[in-house]
């Protein structure tokens, strides 16, 4: 996602949800990215990962890489989105063009959108002046996860692309989830793993298909645990809460860990895991409701998990 600095308000849970994704989406870019390459542009090869975050700029990009075809030199600029973002193709022209001008080298930009939702950026973006003349055609390219093939990525052989396959066209069929998970598991690549897993909460839901999708990843729980990125964002809140003090830094944790799991498992409680979090003063408390969201099947039984703290009057 293109994202310029802003304070974000409390309750805006688009940007929450986004912050998440950039985490997992970044990562998965920066450590596959000659895969992505490949993929997006066939015929050019990886030379390097650029800081996406512009100099003298108030905004910064998921993805841009050099590289090279036929001893030209360019730059690939990469945005996923997981929401609705009207102004997209904006974002995307004022991005590329600073890139290209920050960087002496011309920039080609994709937005991939990892769910259906909502309006879906289109190229070209035209800017015309008062008399109709075009003053701007921006040409991008835009990719709908949902209508790739999912059998296409799997054979493509690219491991960073294939946490992408439970999004894909196809994806939700559990014997392309088994097959995934097996050729990870097989390659022992537990981070990729981890983001295929939290990725599949965007399509798998409620009921029996949920359900099986959750038991093919419990009996790696242990190893996945043991996951750099798993730890990244479930557990983000560790290290600044020792800073701070044993106590506090406890509470702040689990109060962080709780907002995490629910903005990846159940992003319609968001509004109540945030009153929640605010709420409740005691870290133990929290433990025991993450535990209990991390076992929920359903959007209920996570929104029981919730309340039960209330309830019990363990909040204050």
């Amino acid at each position: 996602m293109v994202h310029w600095r802003k304070k974000k308000m409390r309750g805006d849970h688009r940007f929450a949800m986004a912050g998440v994704w950039d985490t997992i989406m970044k990562r998965l870019v920066k450590r596959y990215a000659q895969h992505y390459v490949s993929w997006l542009a066939p015929d050019a090869g990886f030379v390097q990962a650029l800081d996406g975050e512009l100099q003298h700029q108030t905004l910064f990009a998921d993805a841009l890489m050099e590289v090279q075809r036929r001893g030209r030199r360019g730059l690939i600029h990469v945005e996923f989105q997981s929401y609705e973002d009207v102004d997209m193709a904006t974002r995307l022209m004022r991005y590329n063009m600073l890139a290209e001008q920050q960087y002496g080298l011309p920039v080609y930009s994709y937005v991939i959108y990892l769910r259906k939702k909502g309006q879906v950026a289109q190229s070209p973006l035209e800017r015309r002046f008062i008399d109709e003349r075009v003053v701007h055609r921006f040409y991008f390219q835009t990719i709908k996860l949902w209508e790739v093939p999912a059998e296409l990525l799997l054979r493509t052989g690219w491991l960073g692309l294939f946490p992408l396959v439970v999004l894909a066209r196809g994806g939700k069929r559990l014997d392309i989830v088994q097959q995934t998970i097996d050729h990870l598991a097989l390659e022992q690549e537990y981070d990729l793993l981890a983001i295929t897993e939290m990725l599949g909460g965007l399509v798998f839901k409620e009921g029996p298909d949920y359900e099986a999708f959750k038991r093919r990843f419990r009996m790696l729980h242990d190893l996945l645990s043991e996951s750099p990125i798993y730890q990244e964002i479930f557990g983000e809140g560790v290290e600044k809460g020792l800073q701070v003090g044993v106590e506090k830094g406890r509470l702040e944790a689990q109060s962080g860990m709780l907002l995490n799991i629910v903005k990846l498992r159940f992003p319609e409680l968001q509004e109540l895991a945030q009153q929640q979090a605010d709420t409740i003063q005691d870290a133990s408390v929290l433990s025991a409701i993450n535990l209990n969201l991390v076992m929920a099947q359903t959007t209920e039984e996570a929104r029981q998990a919730l309340l039960s703290a209330g309830r019990n009057g363990m909040s204050h």
